[in-house]
């Protein structure tokens, strides 16, 4: 006969799991339903270009701004309280978004998006504190999922808005619907997790981590991995066009699906292989892409496979090295900040910036395009140093407190 404890040992991993998935597939679709009504929007509200180009830019830097909270969260409420927090306020946003004026559209956003950022932030600690033994394989699926997520929501969301005969704000609204269910999931897992005693929370260890090499060499590899996956998403539609390549929204939508799977193997394969391969094979997949972009446009097709492997794969990496990085599921939260900070904030807002700004100045998409490559060499060292089996804050800087914060 079974032992009851480890059934429901059992079910809670598979309820967690089931969780997880959820949680992920849900951070993206705030962002990605708004792209394809975007005009719509605008027209509606009568926003200026500059109004426009804030509410698409407005999420990304949410993910940057409010990721430092979810740490903090994490300590004081533990991981699975701060998880329906984020889902709370992702829900809260997307009922502002349905009032159709400019303010709650923009208050909506902001809200929705420190949801996102919360919830980004707290996948590694909830793989680290569930699924130690398997941070590979769930950095992986949860990585796949939330680019799912955001494929479902850029293809789906004007189909559904035909199909209910509905305006805009029901369009967006809508995906509360999929967060209902995450949140409903959620609670069980939070309210059998129970909430720390202020007094038992462990101290933070951002300091430590701000000097230990281990952590910025994490955080510079997601960084440069955010810049080429966000630049890829603006600005590979426009350069296709601009060379002449038609259906170029296909291609980015092919790129973005090839990126799938990618995301799922990379991690795995880095578990069954030296993690340098894995590395060095992103990083020449990604340097091709953009070369071949340079010399050879008219093979665009091949280069949005080849892209999309990279760039799938190195954003699951990236991931990934926050989990295996760290000694607890509560410095795991704590990395996740500081990473996904500077990750979204510089690479994901200043890559795509930087490139259309070269882009426009010189009147063509080359030296852009060599300016990835030439990023390639930087991603490669950095990615080759986190890649060695090692933890932040090894030198004993890790208190055993710690321990406690993803329970």
């Amino acid at each position: 006969m079974q032992d009851p404890r480890n059934v429901r040992a059992t079910s809670n991993l598979l309820w967690t799991a089931v969780g997880l998935v959820l949680l992920a597939i849900n951070l993206r679709p705030a962002i990605g339903s708004v792209s394809p009504l975007l005009r719509q929007i605008q027209d509606d509200l009568g926003l200026s270009g500059a109004a426009v180009s804030l509410l698409t830019t407005l999420p990304v830097l949410c993910l940057g701004a409010f990721a430092l909270l979810a740490p903090a969260f994490a300590r004081r409420m533990g991981v699975n309280n701060a998880v329906v927090l984020a889902l709370f306020l992702l829900i809260v946003g997307l009922a502002v978004r349905f009032v159709p004026t400019v303010p709650a559209l923009f208050a909506g956003t902001v809200l929705a998006g420190a949801g996102l950022a919360i919830g980004n932030v707290l996948i590694p600690a909830v793989i680290k504190n569930a699924f130690p033994d398997r941070i590979r394989l769930f950095t992986g699926i949860s990585t796949a999922v939330l680019s799912g997520g955001a494929a479902l929501s850029s293809g789906v969301t004007v189909p559904l808005r035909d199909a209910l005969g509905a305006e805009w704000p029901t369009a967006l609204f809508v995906w509360a619907a999929l967060a209902v269910v995450a949140l409903v999931v959620w609670i069980p897992l939070a309210l059998g997790q129970g909430r720390p005693q202020a007094a038992s929370a462990p101290p933070s260890q951002f300091g430590a981590l701000l000097r230990d090499p281990v952590a910025w060499q994490a955080t510079i590899y997601l960084g440069l991995r955010a810049l080429a996956f966000f630049t890829a998403l603006g600005w590979l539609p426009t350069l296709l066009a601009d060379r002449g390549v038609a259906e170029e929204g296909g291609l980015l939508s092919l790129c973005m699906l090839v990126s799938i799977p990618a995301a799922v193997l990379a991690p795995v394969l880095s578990g069954r292989v030296r993690p340098a391969v894995v590395i060095t094979t992103i990083v020449v997949l990604g340097a091709v892409a953009n070369v071949g972009l340079i010399v050879a446009p008219e093979a665009a097709l091949v280069w949005s496979v080849v892209l999309g492997l990279a760039l799938g794969g190195g954003f699951s990496m990236a991931m990934a090295f926050i989990g295996l990085r760290s000694p607890n599921p509560g410095v795991a939260a704590q990395l996740s900040g500081m990473v996904q900070t500077v990750g979204y904030c510089v690479g994901a807002v200043c890559g795509p910036l930087l490139f259309g700004l070269i882009g426009s100045a010189t009147g063509s998409w080359t030296p852009a395009l060599v300016l990835l490559v030439v990023l390639a060499p930087i991603e490669l060292v950095v990615g080759l140093l986190v890649s060695r089996d090692r933890k932040v804050l090894d030198r004993g800087e890790a208190t055993a407190e710690a321990t406690g914060a993803g329970r």
